[in-house]
């Protein structure tokens, strides 16, 4: 193993890092579209392996109550994608470092995932179709484009659902799309690397929902991941998409009083010290690596290390 590299060394000294993945398919299936966020077993591997040589890998619990976040970085992936653990857990095994899985109760039950539908009206060219039936029914901004505003805080996620189920009623079955994450019956990975955390029930834009909507979508995940036989468990919550717009006041509190230690948000920035708290819970900034040679891959996270969070 050759010495730390001189950007890495530098980000070490300088911060901590959480990575937020979500697949890491060696062949993205195309079913899948080109909106999928996807990592090869490769990248993810080089990547690291390098950030490995100069910093000190942790579970997400650790770094999410550690005093000082130099040095230590944290691996997540979110939604629960199966090629995580058959195609790229070897690389976690082999440089021994921690993986937080955080999963959705209805996927793991072989409920599509919405998001999925989405991307399936857009790879088979049916937006303008879906858009003359329901475009009037959606708050938007002027050229905002169909897999952004489907996911606008402003519209309700269940009500957008219900406009994709109609929608595709009339379209060819799409079943096949939940082959791609784990299921209950296929068996969780029971091992000291691995543990699972909430990623809420549907992976709805929280802050689009009512409170009573919000606390039935992160409380009932909470305690259905209390079911999952065997397998080690974080208290930590993800927050879906982790933007700055998808949650709001009402989501901390109610992810606090569903017994979460921490929130994990996703908004591109990088911590340079402790996580930040919003009165009831640390709150903790994680980046989503590019499918990038090394090089590409530190240059990002030093750009990103200027940004702010919210």
């Amino acid at each position: 193993m050759s010495g730390p590299d001189p950007l890495a060394q530098d980000l070490a000294n300088r911060c901590g890092l959480a990575l937020l993945y979500h697949s890491t398919f060696a062949s993205p299936p195309p079913l899948l579209g080109d909106a999928l966020h996807n990592v090869s077993p490769e990248d993810l591997f080089r990547q690291l392996e390098t950030l490995s040589r100069s910093f000190h890998f942790v579970s997400v619990d650790e770094y999410c109550t550690a005093r000082d976040l130099k040095g230590l970085a944290t691996i997540t992936a979110d939604d629960g994608y199966q090629c995580v653990l058959d195609e790229a857990f070897g690389v976690f095994e082999a440089l021994q470092i921690p993986l937080a899985i955080f999963v959705n109760r209805s996927f793991m039950e072989t409920q599509l995932f919405w998001r999925d539908k989405v991307r399936c009206i857009m790879e088979r060219g049916r937006v303008e179709a879906f858009e003359t039936r329901f475009a009037r029914a959606f708050q938007r901004d002027p050229g905002q484009p169909f897999y952004r505003y489907t996911k606008d805080p402003r519209n309700n996620s269940i009500r957008v659902v219900e406009m994709l189920d109609a929608f595709l009623e009339d379209e060819p079955a799409i079943d096949e799309y939940t082959q791609y994450y784990t299921q209950l019956g296929q068996g969780l990975k029971v091992h000291p690397l691995v543990s699972y955390g909430s990623h809420s029930v549907n992976h709805y834009v929280l802050s689009s929902l009512s409170e009573d909507q919000q606390w039935c979508e992160i409380d009932e995940n909470y305690r259905f991941l209390e079911t999952l036989p065997g397998v080690y468990r974080t208290r930590v919550f993800s927050v879906p998409f982790g933007g700055n717009w998808d949650y709001n006041d009402a989501t901390s509190r109610l992810v606090a009083d569903a017994g979460h230690s921490a929130m994990l948000l996703s908004r591109g920035a990088v911590q340079r010290n402790d996580a930040c708290h919003d009165g009831l819970l640390p709150m903790v900034d994680r980046v989503m690596p590019r499918d990038a040679e090394v090089p590409a891959f530190l240059a990002d996270l030093q750009t990103r290390l200027s940004r702010k969070g919210r």
